[in-house]
C-alpha cells in the first residue's frame, strides 16, 4: 500500500462537542454514555471550542484547558484507553460568530478580490504565530494523550475564497518571485496564460506557509509534552489542490502519526456521495508519509440532525472508508440533543466485528482497479487559456468525474497505478511527458478533452486518433459490432448532452491516424445520420492499450449496454487484471484490496440501489481459493468459489437495498 501504512488494529474514536463536557451536569451524562457503550469507545477527543472563529483570548482559553484536563482524567479513570483534545481552529474555518466574538488582534486572511475574513487569520503574521504557539502550549498543558489539528490548515475557503493576499504574504511573495506585486496586479497576472511559473511559485508559497505553521505547532506541543501524539485532519484533493496537498511535508513538519482524511457527506438526499467521499479519503490516505499509522475516517453528521442521515448510511460510509485503506473511524455525530444520535449509536456495536476483521485481513494491501489520475500539483501546473480565471472552479480539472465508473460496478483504486489509469478533462496538464508516457504504456481510459492535452504535448499518436470535429448538441452514440461491445452491438445511447450545461467535449468525432484503431461507437444525429467515430481502442507502439471516449464520457453510463461495454474495455486495457466483475446489471459498487501476488485479498460490495439484488455472480481475479462472507449482524460463512481461468466466481443472493456484503479471500 502506498502512502501511510495503517496498522492492523481498528480504532473507534468519538469527537465530543464543548457543550457535552463544559458543565459538570453535561459531562456526567456523557461519561455515563461512554461507560454504557464502552465496547465502541477506544478514544475520545474533546473539541475545545464551539465556534469556527479563530480568536479566543488566552486567559479564557487557559481556564477552559484547566477544565479539559479534569475531563481527560475522568475519562482515564473510566478506563477509556485514550483521551485527547481536538483543536478546532488554528487558522479559523469560516466567518462565524464575528458579531459577538473578540475580533482578530492580528492580520486577517485577505482574498484575491480584496475581501477580508472576519474570523480567519493570515498564517504568516508573526503575531498570529505567537498566539497559535501559546494556544497549543495551553492545550498540551492539559496532558492529553494526543492532540488533533483540524482541517483549517489550508489556504482556501476561509471566509474568503482564495488566500492570502495580505501585505505580509505579498511581501513574502516578492522575495520568492524577485519583484513586488500588488494584490490586484498579482490576481491579474495569475490569469495570464504565460504566467505558469508564477502560479507554481504561489502554490509553493502556500505549501511552505502551512509547513512552517505546522512546525510551530509541533514545537509548541512537544516543548510542554514531548510524548504527546499529534494528528492532523486533511481536506481532500477532490475539493481543490490550491494549497498544494503536500502531505509528506505537512505531516512531517507536524511530527504527526495520526491522520483523519475528511470530506463532505451529510445527507441521505444524495447517498452515492458516500462513495465519492470514501474514494477521496482513499486518495488522502495514499498521500500520507509512512510514519502515519493511525488513519481515521471522519464520520461527520454536522450539524447533527437525526433525520438528515440514516443509521444505514452511517454504517455504509464507514465501511467504505475502511475499504479504501483507513483503519479507524472518528465519529462526529453527537448532537446537542441525545435523541438526535442515540439511534445511530446503537448501530455501531453490531458493525464492529466486521470492521475489525476487515482491518486485520487487509493491512498492507493496496486498493485495486482503475486509478483516476490526479496530482497534488494540479492547481499549480494547470494551464490558463485566454479569458479564463485561474482562481475558480473549472469542470475540466474535476478529478472526481471518473468516480461515476464506480456506480456501474467498476472498482476504483485510490493507489497508483492501479490496473489502469483514467484521464479526464485537462488533468493531464499536471503530469510530465514521461509520466503520461507511463500511463500510455499501460492501460488508459480517457476522454477526448484529455486527448487535446496529449495532442498539445505531441503524444496523441500513442492514442491512435486525433480530435476531428467537436459538436455540442443533438447527438447520440451507436455501438459498433466490435467484440468489446459484446451483446451491446447496434444499441443507441442518448445522453441528451445539451440539457446539462456546456456540452463541449461531449460529442466529439475522432479520426484514426494509425492502422489498427478499433471503432467502438459512432455518433448519429436524431435522424440517425452517421457523423463519425466517437469511441476508439488502440494498441500503441509502447505496448499500451488506450481507449478514447468522445461522447458524454462521465454522465449517463448506467445503461445495460454501456455498462457491459465499459466492463469489457476495463478488462481489455488491464489485460484481464481488473479484480472484480459482476455479470448482472445491478448497482453493486465494489471496492477491492489485494496483494501483489493475488494470493490474498478482500472485496466490499454495496448494493447502491433501492431494489433488492436477487442474484449477483461475482468474478474475482485472485488466485485465492478460500472465501468467507461477512455480513453485519449475521454469522460468518464459507463461500464456494467456482474456479475459472482468471480466478474464481461466487454467487451471492438476496442483497437488500443499501446493504453490504464483505468477502475475505486467501489461498
Amino acid at each position: 500500500m502506498t502512502g501511510g501504512t495503517p496498522d492492523r488494529k481498528l480504532t473507534l474514536s468519538w469527537r465530543i462537542g464543548l457543550p457535552h463536557w463544559e458543565t459538570d451536569e453535561a459531562f456526567g451524562r456523557l461519561l455515563d454514555l461512554a461507560r454504557e457503550h464502552r465496547s465502541v469507545v477506544d478514544e475520545v477527543a474533546l473539541f475545545e471550542t464551539i465556534t469556527h472563529h479563530l480568536y479566543i483570548p488566552l486567559d479564557v482559553y487557559a481556564l477552559r484547558m484547566e477544565m479539559a484536563a479534569k475531563r481527560l482524567d475522568a475519562f482515564r479513570d473510566a478506563r477509556i484507553p485514550s483521551a485527547g483534545i481536538n483543536v478546532l481552529c488554528t487558522i479559523g474555518h469560516i466567518n462565524e460568530g464575528w458579531s459577538y466574538m473578540p475580533p482578530l488582534p492580528f492580520q486577517a486572511m485577505v482574498g484575491h478580490d480584496g475581501g477580508v475574513s472576519t474570523g480567519c487569520a493570515c498564517p504568516n503574521s508573526p503575531e498570529m504565530r505567537a498566539y497559535v504557539q501559546a494556544k497549543y502550549k495551553l492545550v498540551a498543558a492539559a496532558r492529553p494523550d494526543f492532540i488533533w489539528v483540524d482541517d483549517d490548515i489550508r489556504m482556501h475557503h476561509h471566509g474568503v475564497a482564495w488566500g492570502c493576499f495580505c501585505p505580509v504574504c505579498l511581501a513574502l511573495f516578492a522575495r520568492r518571485a524577485g519583484r513586488t506585486y500588488g494584490r490586484e496586479e498579482l490576481a491579474t497576472a495569475f490569469d495570464d496564460p504565460a504566467q505558469g511559473p508564477l502560479r507554481q511559485l504561489w502554490v509553493e508559497q502556500n505549501i511552505a506557509t502551512l509547513e512552517a505553521l505546522l512546525a510551530d505547532v509541533a514545537a509548541a506541543i512537544h516543548e510542554v509534552g514531548p510524548k504527546i501524539v499529534i494528528g492532523k485532519m486533511s481536506a481532500g484533493p477532490g475539493w481543490t489542490t490550491y494549497s498544494g496537498q503536500a502531505f509528506e511535508r505537512w505531516f512531517t513538519a507536524l511530527q504527526a502519526t495520526k491522520a483523519r482524511p475528511g470530506g463532505g457527506f451529510y445527507s441521505d438526499a444524495t447517498p452515492m456521495e458516500m462513495v465519492r467521499k470514501a474514494i477521496d479519503c482513499g486518495w488522502q490516505r495514499a498521500s500520507l508519509p509512512a510514519s502515519v499509522t493511525d488513519v481515521q475516517y471522519e464520520l461527520e453528521n454536522f450539524p447533527y440532525q437525526r433525520l438528515k442521515k440514516s443509521a444505514t448510511a452511517v454504517v455504509n460510509e464507514c465501511t467504505l472508508a475502511l475499504a479504501y485503506g483507513l483503519n479507524g473511524v472518528a465519529f462526529n455525530m453527537l448532537a446537542l440533543d441525545y435523541e438526535d444520535f442515540l439511534p445511530l449509536l446503537e448501530r455501531i456495536p453490531p458493525a464492529r466485528p466486521l470492521w475489525e476483521q476487515w482491518v486485520a485481513h487487509t493491512a498492507g494491501l493496496p486498493t485495486a482497479g482503475l486509478w483516476p489520475a490526479w496530482s497534488s500539483q494540479l492547481m499549480a501546473k494547470r494551464s490558463v487559456r485566454q479569458g479564463e480565471h485561474w482562481l475558480g472552479w473549472h469542470p475540466q480539472y474535476d478529478i472526481t468525474r471518473p468516480v461515476t465508473l464506480a456506480e456501474i460496478g467498476l472498482p476504483i483504486a485510490a493507489d497508483a497505478p492501479g490496473c489502469g489509469a483514467v484521464l479526464c478533462g485537462r488533468v493531464a496538464e499536471a503530469f510530465s511527458d514521461d509520466e503520461l508516457k507511463g500511463m500510455l504504456a499501460g492501460g488508459l481510459l480517457m476522454d477526448s478533452t484529455a486527448l487535446e492535452v496529449l495532442t498539445e504535448r505531441g503524444l496523441a499518436h500513442l492514442t491512435g486518433v486525433r480530435l476531428a470535429t467537436r459538436l455540442d448538441n443533438g447527438m447520440m452514440e451507436r455501438f459498433t459490432d466490435d467484440a468489446l461491445n459484446g451483446g451491446s452491438a447496434g444499441q443507441l445511447r442518448d445522453a441528451r448532452i445539451e440539457f446539462w450545461g456546456n456540452a463541449r467535449g461531449m460529442a466529439d468525432i475522432l479520426e484514426p491516424v494509425a492502422a489498427g484503431v478499433r471503432i467502438l461507437t459512432t455518433l448519429e444525429d436524431y435522424f440517425y445520420r452517421p457523423q463519425g467515430p466517437s469511441m476508439t481502442a488502440f494498441d500503441n507502439e509502447l505496448g499500451g492499450r488506450v481507449v478514447v471516449m468522445g461522447y458524454a464520457p462521465w454522465i449517463f453510463l448506467h445503461s445495460v449496454g454501456k455498462r457491459l461495454q465499459l466492463q469489457n474495455v476495463a478488462d481489455w486495457i488491464s489485460r484481464g487484471s481488473m479484480p472484480v466483475r459482476v455479470d448482472q446489471a445491478v448497482p453493486l459498487v465494489s471496492v477491492v484490496r489485494m496483494s501483489a501476488d493475488r494470493q490474498r485479498g478482500a472485496v466490499v460490495l454495496l448494493n447502491a440501489g433501492m431494489d433488492a439484488i436477487r442474484e449477483a455472480t461475482v468474478h474475482v481475479r485472485l488466485a485465492a481459493r478460500h472465501a468467507r462472507l461477512l455480513t453485519i449482524g449475521q454469522d460468518d460463512r464459507t463461500l464456494r468459489m467456482e474456479p475459472e481461468e482468471l480466478g474464481g466466481y461466487i454467487t451471492l443472493r438476496s442483497i437488500p437495498p443499501w446493504s453490504l456484503r464483505v468477502i475475505l479471500l486467501e489461498a
